[in-house]
């Protein structure tokens, strides 16, 4: 009897529970496919901070409700790229309490003396307004500020910035890493045109299923080191590096 129950111990612990030494650990991010950097530099940095536990990580783009589901019932062992207040009403999901980055969104014009401040700087304003297509979250809030006539996206910054300097529309919106990188770059031809100001600033989380509880911790010591080192900016550097596209 001892040695049969002393097998069974041995098997529940070979079997699920808790993550360990060269694990593989499986999470989604709820972005479209047609961005790349932020699932890219999500992916960068997720490998490098489960690499200092000896494990690893896969990070997969899931349709958000499918994501919330999986990380929620445990098929799959979390999620990344979700807001500080995510897991809020979500009690199986564990919010590692570093953010991985900040996603900061941006309004680019040549409107002389214009100031954005957040979404509402736009509301019931004349301008024309685009965005980066695949960006859900970007269409939602303008058509809660702007009719649709007034909205419209464009496949990148290039499009976008450069729409702006020829006055095809007012206001371009999108992730400042990817502006400020076109503006740099197209600024001796356009150099009417600059950063109004922010529209939205989202720091991102992790957030592990709570078999995963003991690694949160530990993640976020791990995650806080690398902002310190510069580890994080290296990260971003690299994701927008493989963004560049060859000069106009």
């Amino acid at each position: 009897m001892k040695t049969a129950t002393l097998l069974m111990l041995c098997l529940g612990l070979l079997q699920g529970g808790a993550a360990g030494a060269h694990d593989t650990l499986l999470l989604a991010h709820p972005y479209p496919r047609a961005t790349s950097y932020a699932p890219r530099v999500l992916a960068l940095i997720c490998a490098d901070a489960f690499r200092q536990l000896d494990m690893e990580a896969q990070v997969r783009a899931y349709p958000p409700l499918r994501g919330t589901i999986e990380a929620e019932s445990g098929k799959i062992d979390g999620e990344v790229g979700r807001a500080y207040s995510y897991g809020e009403h979500r009690p199986n999901l564990v919010r590692v309490d570093e953010s991985l980055v900040s996603f900061r969104v941006t309004a680019f014009t040549r409107i002389p003396g214009l100031t954005i401040n957040g979404w509402d700087s736009l509301k019931g304003t004349p301008y024309r307004v685009q965005y980066r297509s695949g960006y859900v979250t970007f269409k939602r809030r303008l058509e809660q500020m702007l009719p649709p006539s007034q909205i419209s996206s464009v496949v990148d910054s290039q499009a976008g910035l450069q729409n702006v300097a020829l006055g095809r529309t007012d206001v371009f919106v999108d992730l400042e890493e990817y502006g400020q990188l076109q503006l740099a770059r197209l600024q001796n031809r356009y150099g009417a045109v600059y950063n109004a100001g922010l529209v939205q600033d989202t720091p991102v989380y992790i957030y592990l299923h709570k078999r995963h509880a003991a690694l949160a911790p530990q993640l976020a010591a791990i995650l806080a080191r690398m902002k310190a080192s510069g580890a994080i900016g290296r990260h971003v550097a690299q994701a927008l590096g493989e963004e560049r596209e060859p000069a106009p």
